[in-house]
């Protein structure tokens, strides 16, 4: 029975579009600040810009997938943030506002599909919910802004138009999803590939009882978007295509299946239905258990009109973690892209249910989110040497100490735990362009030289910097002096030199060595 209350008059839409103002400029609170979250993914891409812009090498790949070895997705999301790259002279905050303004067309996406697939009611408390969800997610600080959110992106779109296309039958549609998706590979294969693999599965059937099966050639499109991987394995003989296979090739067993079951029943009620209601907590799975049995009900009404959205939903949604048992290991937050689809059908939830009942639960879900952010911008600390590891600020500001403690030009060497420590190496970069007088060289030894060391985490104390300095930088005693700052410890070493003819490991990290 459908309750009638009309809450959209004039007032009322115009008090949710403040809110939604309200809550866009709440997830830009670190970047109002004059900072960002700086993570170990976003340090990685300006590095690789940075190598483009300034060494002119332009790549085919991406950042390597974590899902297989040997695989990488694809480099899109570089050159989409390249312009804003180089219009801010490398300047994280420039790149940012341009992420600022791609997350205010994405909520602008998903009120327009929402508007098509439903009606302007469910469009806007899509939008308005996908607003406040993110002040946490992608987080405070336009967290999470690398490739996997172009797929977040464009995910609505790809349902939008896979949908026209099974219900008018116009293979332009097909076109535009499958290039949709293509380009959703290139930005996050974890998620893209299990898609088109099910979709591929549905089409089979779908075309053979349409007796369409020729519009399978709509398929060709997918050469546009993943241009850049058939140009790589065709001029590396094949490298990423013979790892996609050896790992396919690989055993795994019932037991493996078993444990891949457990694991995603698991991620499904906590991982994924966590970024609908942060928290992991009991919330988390009344609204798991809430938004599935009520789609399971309406899937039964076949008076809705749109009971084929939400088949397609589940059919794609389903059939994401269906695929995804094949492949060992968790699956991280490859489901990421399914956010935006989520929101837009509980939303449409409105239309169905006694409204008294939604309100209810959709203010309880506004409220989590509000509250989980409100809580996430009040621990955001006005000392800039206390914002954590991922704060640019910081690790801008350690860099600056360093050159001016230098006064002359100097070679420095940067630690991690994981080796990598894409996120010192780009503020030390980026750092040289407030003092054009000194020159500084990374992973080289001059008789002023620097060592950047993360401390490892405390429950693995092993993993700290003594090892990395003796075997891989060839320095054997203490430094002549010592700076902390929070988590990253730096170690000045006025060298002699026959302690700077001591060689370095030549595999030592440079500048790139892995993505």
């Amino acid at each position: 029975m459908i309750f009638k209350m009309n809450i959209f008059s004039k007032n009322i839409t115009a008090l949710l579009f403040i809110l939604i103002v309200f809550n866009t400029l709440l997830s830009a609170y670190w970047l109002l600040q004059k900072d960002i979250h700086y993570d170990v993914d976003v340090s990685r891409d300006f590095l690789v810009m940075d190598d483009i812009v300034r060494n002119h090498h332009f790549t085919l790949l991406g950042p390597r997938s974590g899902a297989i070895p040997g695989i990488f997705h694809g480099p899109l999301w570089f050159y989409i943030n390249l312009p804003a790259f180089l219009i801010g002279g490398g300047n994280p905050l420039v790149v940012a506002w341009f992420w600022f303004f791609l997350s205010i067309i994405f909520l602008l996406i998903v009120f327009l599909v929402a508007k098509k697939l439903f009606d302007f009611k469910v469009a806007i408390f899509s939008a308005l919910l996908l607003s406040v969800n993110s002040i946490v997610n992608p987080s405070i600080g336009l967290k999470n802004f690398y490739n996997p959110y172009g797929a977040v992106f464009l995910t609505p779109v790809f349902f939008w138009w896979f949908y026209q296309y099974i219900t008018t039958l116009k293979v332009k549609y097909l076109i535009f999803s499958l290039f949709t998706l293509g380009f959703i590979i290139q930005f996050q294969m974890a998620f893209g590939v299990p898609v088109l693999i099910t979709i591929t599965i549905f089409l089979l059937f779908f075309l053979f009882y349409k007796k369409r099966l020729y519009d399978c050639l709509a398929y060709f499109i997918l050469v546009i978007p993943l241009m850049t991987f058939i140009i790589f394995d065709l001029r590396h003989n094949g490298l990423q295509f013979n790892a996609l296979v050896q790992f396919l090739g690989q055993h795994h067993g019932s037991a493996g299946i078993i444990l891949n079951i457990s694991d995603r029943v698991r991620a499904v009620f906590f991982d994924f239905f966590d970024f609908f209601s942060p928290g992991k907590n009991l919330l988390t799975v009344f609204f798991a258990i809430f938004f599935l049995t009520v789609i399971s009900i309406l899937l039964k009404k076949s008076i809705y009109p749109q009971k084929k959205i939400y088949w397609l939903f589940i059919y794609l949604f389903f059939g994401f973690w269906i695929i995804s048992l094949f492949f060992q290991g968790g699956v991280g937050n490859y489901f990421w892209p399914f956010l935006p689809l989520l929101i837009i059908i509980f939303s449409s939830f409105y239309n169905f249910l006694n409204k008294k009942i939604f309100m209810m639960v959709f203010i309880l879900v506004y409220l989590v989110n509000l509250y989980t952010g409100i809580l996430a911008i009040t621990n955001f600390k006005s000392d800039i040497n206390k914002r954590g590891p991922h704060s640019w600020g910081f690790n801008l500001q350690v860099a600056k100490e360093i050159y001016m403690d230098a006064k002359e030009d100097f070679g420095y060497y940067t630690f991690s735990p994981d080796r990598f420590a894409y996120q010192q190496r780009y503020a030390m970069i980026y750092a040289k362009k407030f003092f054009p007088n000194l020159n500084s060289y990374p992973s080289t030894k001059k008789p002023n030289t620097y060592l950047i060391e993360v401390d490892p985490p405390k429950d693995r104390p092993e993993l700290d910097s003594i090892g990395w300095r003796i075997s891989e930088v060839g320095i054997n005693r203490s430094p002549d002096q010592t700076f902390r700052f929070d988590f990253i410890q730096v170690e000045k070493y006025l060298l002699s030199d026959k302690e700077i003819k001591i060689p370095a490991n030549p595999l030592i990290l440079d500048y790139m060595f892995v993505r």
